[in-house]
């Protein structure tokens, strides 16, 4: 199953998250710069992971994502507390955007229930959103 967790009371404007990756980027700071051709390459992956239903493959490039991520930006400690939360579970977990929520996938059920069950415990709530039967990918 699909899962997207927040915290309601802990979020920041994305101009403060983003930590001047930009200006960071535009003056060519290598990490910076590889970091984004990561991500680019992580999309691709990604795409052809739901279009082959390949949800393993998906989990682990979620997984990558926030990894990456880590790498190049400061990231708020509860909010790296609800990926490693959600990790320990067993599920995929990476950012949704820059706001505090994150998303990923369980395996099953019972591993949804333990998510939301942790999450809870962090002051996180935690949502099932619903896939459109027939979706496409374009």
């Amino acid at each position: 199953p699909l899962y997207l967790a927040y915290s309601d009371h802990l979020s920041e404007p994305t101009e403060v998250f983003h930590n001047d990756i930009r200006g960071r980027f535009d003056r060519g700071e290598p990490k910076v710069v590889e970091a984004m051709r990561g991500f680019a390459r992580l999309a691709a992956q990604a795409r052809t992971a739901l279009l082959e239903r390949d949800a393993a493959r998906l989990d682990a490039l979620m997984n990558e994502n926030f990894d990456l991520r880590r790498t190049i930006y400061d990231l708020p400690a509860w909010q790296v507390q609800m990926v490693e939360v959600a990790r320990a579970c067993g599920a995929s977990a990476k950012f949704a955007g820059s706001g505090g929520a994150i998303i990923g996938t369980c395996r099953d059920e019972t591993m949804l229930a333990q998510l939301v069950t942790r999450l809870t415990e962090i002051a996180s709530r935690v949502v099932r959103p619903r896939v459109a039967e027939g979706w496409r990918c374009m």
